[in-house]
């Protein structure tokens, strides 16, 4: 979609289907609303008991919500903070049964605050259904017996401080955030483009946000999405955000506001290796509730989660001790082994020595294979992954090495429908095929892919005992790995000495038994 035609596909009245969800289906709306220093909040509004039903639109451009606002939220401090002014406002219904949608910003004209009730009748002035791809399916019930707690009310962070240290892991363990924002147009664009504020929806699998080790930088990663750049745009103006994560288990609500930046390329790689794009938030104040939500995930379900949400990156400066990142190291195809039709080792080389540990993965970017993809919305059911894949994958290392080497194996097994292995093992089969020779010495064909790193913590113990290795088909790679290192370095004359049972559950027991006996 060209992004300049799809700003025309916003609307500036409610489409009548979207008047009949938001009143219907919600039993809780996300708001954005901006405090007096014009910090953008996300907030969580519906009714006490949980029921939908709280929202009305009796017209076209209007939305009128009764409100019961529970302790904590930033709306009414920040609507008060506002009187006198134009005061910005968005939300987004977001039905979680069904991953449906609807975006709706404009401005509050009128409020009144009474006996812990909101009650708002919001002028819209843009509607949008918006993208549900990345949304964990949940049901919901009711829980109106609650008790919330303000655990934490810092508006006004300082500089040196952090947020309290179980709010990080709070964070690590949710799949789903709200994402305000706002865009304060200068005044010789108000007329066309005028000011409005942002509410959006960002999920993936649990821990796909972060935080630096600084604890109050957060960090989120973009993925294809529908190309508005709506809260991208508000952002990269404004340098404004808030984040608000719920634990729907729990109830619990963290409420995050502060200053943020969308990184691309190289400074983004930077904090968070292979991602394309990244806003990060500086946090410059939050609030933390327990038991508030009116809702929790219904008992006896389970959370579905999409199959478009990508694996989770890491920081940079979280990774794993056992990781080691080599930077891209150029690798080349130096040899190949063909077991079956759709199964195969392949034998590298690289350019500089470096340690494995046997157990090891290689991470390995096979973007010169396949070349980079260009932008698609949607995907084939059971493609959906390949919407934001990066083509870096990671293979258990099958080979075993003493000290530092420039030479390693993978051993393989074509995926039917992947994105790599089929092409990966195409090559070994057409060269099997039309020059067997050269299987034995690929280094003229010019295979070369980049090394990023080397992982894993599954790896052979140092000191001598009893093991027992249990794999299904080609998970016996990693103990390939150890089998290879153990026949290769012989006991030390302390007496200690290995006791290894092996299972192995194969279709193909010739095939597994080779390749044990070669290692």
């Amino acid at each position: 979609m060209d992004i300049a035609r799809g700003w025309s596909w916003v609307e500036d009245e409610l489409p009548a289907q979207h008047r009949l969800f938001h009143s219907t289906r919600l039993p809780f709306v996300p708001l954005t609303t901006l405090d007096a220093r014009g910090r953008p909040w996300s907030s969580l509004v519906g009714a006490s008991d949980g029921h939908l039903g709280f929202i009305k639109s009796p017209s076209e451009k209007e939305l009128q919500m009764t409100l019961d606002i529970w302790d904590g939220d930033p709306i009414v401090d920040n609507i008060r903070s506002q009187s006198g002014e134009d005061i910005l406002i968005a939300g987004l219904g977001i039905e979680f049964p069904t991953r449906r949608r609807n975006k709706f910003a404009g401005s509050v004209e009128r409020y009144n605050w009474k006996d812990g009730k909101l009650k708002l009748l919001l002028e819209v002035n843009q509607a949008l259904g918006n993208c549900p791809k990345y949304i964990t399916v949940r049901q919901f019930e009711p829980r109106p017996n609650r008790h919330p707690t303000v655990q934490y009310k810092v508006l006004d962070l300082d500089p040196s401080s952090r947020l309290p240290e179980e709010l990080c892991p709070f964070i690590h363990n949710r799949d789903g955030v709200f994402l305000g924002s706002v865009y304060i147009a200068p005044e010789k664009d108000a007329s066309r483009f005028p000011s409005h504020a942002g509410m959006n929806h960002r999920a993936g699998r649990p821990g796909f946000v972060r935080v630096r080790k600084d604890g109050r930088t957060v960090v989120l990663p973009d993925y294809s999405g529908n190309r508005m750049m709506q809260s991208l745009g508000n952002i990269a103006i404004t340098r404004l955000a808030s984040m608000t994560f719920v634990d729907y288990d729990t109830g619990d609500i963290l409420y995050l506001a502060g200053k943020a930046t969308n990184l691309f390329g190289d400074e983004a790689h930077v904090i968070m290796p292979r991602s394309r794009m990244i806003t990060v938030l500086e946090v410059t104040g939050y609030i933390f509730v327990k038991d508030v939500l009116p809702v929790r995930t219904k008992r006896g379900s389970n959370p579905e989660p999409s199959p478009y949400s990508p694996p989770i990156l890491y920081l940079a400066e979280e990774k794993p001790p056992t990781d080691v990142n080599l930077d891209n190291l150029d690798i080349l195809v130096s040899s190949i082994e063909v077991h079956t039709p759709d199964l195969a080792t392949f034998h590298f080389i690289a350019r500089r020595p470096f340690t494995i540990i046997p157990g090891q993965s290689a991470i390995i970017d096979l973007t010169p294979f396949v070349g980079k993809d260009t932008y698609r919305h949607m995907a084939h059911d059971g493609q959906e992954a390949s919407l934001n894949d990066d083509h870096i994958r990671t293979w258990t290392i099958s080979s075993a090495h003493s000290g530092p080497t420039s030479s390693f194996a993978i051993t393989m097994r074509e995926k039917p429908g992947g994105a790599i292995t089929p092409k990966l093992l195409g090559i070994a089969r057409a060269i099997q095929q039309q020059n067997p020779a050269l299987l034995e010495d690929t280094k003229p064909l010019g295979l070369q892919v980049s090394l990023v790193g080397v992982q894993g913590d599954f790896v052979l113990p140092s000191i001598p005992g009893k093991l027992l290795f249990v794999a299904g088909g080609i998970g016996i790679t990693p103990f390939l790995s150890m089998l290879s290192h153990l026949s290769s370095n012989p006991p030390a004359s302390n007496g200690q000495s290995w006791d290894i049972f092996m299972i192995v559950s194969s279709r193909e027991p010739e095939v597994m038994l080779d390749l044990i006996e070669k290692a």
